[in-house]
């Protein structure tokens, strides 16, 4: 069944959520194109929720609609209550996406003090692994060591994708992002980094798994990149416990992304 704009925005709203969600419909979407329509969204969801609990699949845009109606019922306080963390002195980012609003926030980057090193992604997941790792992190450690902040990227937009010789290997595209997650892990350990971010929604998934993260809390929202706030990590390893660390989605996020998380901005 689908709740669609027009009903979502009409007064026979709570009509139709009942008439879908009361007559055994499996699956209910429910359309939403603005901060609006997505707090018509929660209110419907909080309000036809089940003793036992509901089970709702979505995006982030599942928990700021939620948000707005507990917010509106006084549930949870309106204000979001973070404080600001400040600036770091230097950040490390390792990317594994593609698209060309990554390939647009590194090029954004490397004008506001970052240094970039290219890894090649061919490599990185070959039986060479191990070798050009080590030479990333070398090159990251170069820059940290200078003052500098450091991005490690596999590609530089779309057209630098070299994703159909990795997908000649099963199971590449999985060594890709836990290289990338070794990388940073070195780094971090090594220079005592206290921020970090991960470019890519399954390069940050594989990433975090090597770093030995087990959760995150939010830090820091960022209302400019909705979906890829500074979080803290809580993981067994000490010296990664507490690392402020960004997550975000190939195509999410403005293009002054990593300088906003730099700098400890909500842009």
């Amino acid at each position: 069944g689908l709740v669609d704009l027009a009903t979502l925005q009409s007064a026979s709203r709570s009509a139709a959520f009942d008439r879908l969600t009361g007559n055994g419909t499996p699956i209910v979407l429910v359309d939403v194109d603005n901060l609006e329509t997505q707090a018509l969204a929660g209110k419907e969801l909080w309000r036809v929720r089940k003793p036992g609990g509901s089970f709702v699949v979505g995006s982030s845009g599942v928990e700021y609609a939620l948000l707005a109606e507990w917010a509106s019922n006084g549930i949870v306080s309106a204000g979001h209550g973070f404080t600001p963390p400040g600036a770091a002195e230097r950040i490390a980012v390792v990317s594994g996406s593609c698209s060309p609003t990554t390939e647009r926030q590194i090029q954004h980057a490397l004008t506001d003090g970052f240094d970039g090193i290219e890894v090649d992604p061919v490599e990185l997941v070959s039986e060479a692994s191990q070798q050009a790792i080590a030479r990333a992190t070398a090159s990251g450690r170069a820059s940290l060591q200078a003052g500098r902040s450091v991005i490690l990227y596999t590609a530089l937009g779309p057209d630098a994708d070299r994703g159909a010789e990795i997908d000649r290997q099963e199971g590449a595209r999985h060594r890709l992002g836990r290289g990338l997650g070794e990388i940073l892990r070195g780094l971090t350990i090594e220079q005592s980094l206290r921020r970090v971010v991960i470019a890519g929604g399954d390069t940050s998934s594989h990433a975090l798994g090597e770093m030995g993260v087990d959760a995150l809390t939010i830090r820091m929202p960022l209302p400019a990149s909705p979906g890829s706030p500074l979080c803290v990590a809580h993981a067994r390893v000490k010296a990664i416990d507490g690392l402020e660390v960004a997550l975000k989605g190939g195509q999410v996020g403005t293009d002054r992304y990593f300088s906003a998380i730099r700098d400890g901005l909500g842009g």
